[in-house]
């Protein structure tokens, strides 16, 4: 039987940020990341597959066999952090991060995040709607939190994902087109959205504190009866990114 390229324990701190960082990995449990992995990654981004002793289905290719590794069921629960991982762990190597300079592309400036499965949720939005990058502040959640990882169901394989260490210095050196989530801005159906290709959104706790005062401010209408305080997050950002991307494209899928 292969030996595991480094000790379970390598695979459990996988979960603490600082050791994604210091290893360049972060893991991808059960098998819908692992066949999206597949389906949308090279395979040099692969590190590891591993899977539960006994495992009769093996849903990798061969050249990656190679990289696939036994361990028993208890421990693989304990590298994934679930009771149920589907069988399998898929270990991934860090992407090296995209370049902050023009041509900006279409993009998401996100403030003070830090629900992994908001985040997570925010990726799959962002790609339905044709959003290729996502850029988080300071304070936000490591966008390659396990739980991020899971609840962006593969999208954060196929987008530019970062979290900027100086987000002020970001803001000063950005030069797309950017509006900001707002409770206090103008109805955001009433925005012309070809002039713009980024929406900043800010925490739902806090807001946009950091956003440049000059970039517009938009609200998502709400009815005339509501008493709701706010919208979640990723319900605001999916209003805004179709209202963009009707923009845009002239048509959309439903």
């Amino acid at each position: 039987m292969a030996r595991l390229p480094h000790p379970p324990k390598f695979y459990q701190a996988l979960h603490q940020a600082d050791h994604r960082y210091t290893t360049g990995l972060y893991i991808a449990p059960g098998k819908k990341l692992l066949q999206e992995a597949l389906d949308s990654l090279p395979g040099e981004a692969f590190h590891a597959i591993l899977y539960a002793e006994g495992a009769q289905e093996k849903a990798w290719p061969p050249a990656l066999e190679a990289k696939a590794f036994p361990v028993p069921a208890w421990q693989l629960r304990r590298i994934a952090g679930l009771e149920s991982p589907e069988g399998v762990v898929t270990v991934l190597r860090l992407p090296e991060p995209a370049p902050l300079a023009p041509p900006f592309p279409l993009a998401v400036l996100a403030e003070g995040l830090q629900d992994p499965g908001n985040v997570g949720t925010l990726l799959r939005t962002m790609e339905w709607f044709g959003f290729s990058h996502l850029w988080l502040s300071e304070g936000s959640v490591d966008p390659y939190h396990p739980r991020v990882v899971r609840a962006s169901m593969g999208s954060l394989f196929r987008l530019q994902v970062q979290k900027i260490a100086s987000w002020q210095s970001l803001l000063e050196a950005y030069d797309g087109r950017c509006v900001v989530a707002d409770l206090k801005g103008e109805p955001a159906d009433e925005l012309d959205w070809h002039l713009y290709n980024a929406v900043y959104l800010g925490s739902e706790a806090h807001g946009p504190r950091q956003a440049p005062r000059h970039w517009p401010r938009v609200r998502v209408p709400s009815a005339p009866t509501n008493r709701a305080d706010s919208l979640n997050v990723t319900i605001a950002a999916a209003i805004l990114l179709y209202l963009a991307c009707r923009a845009t494209t002239g048509k959309l899928r439903t």
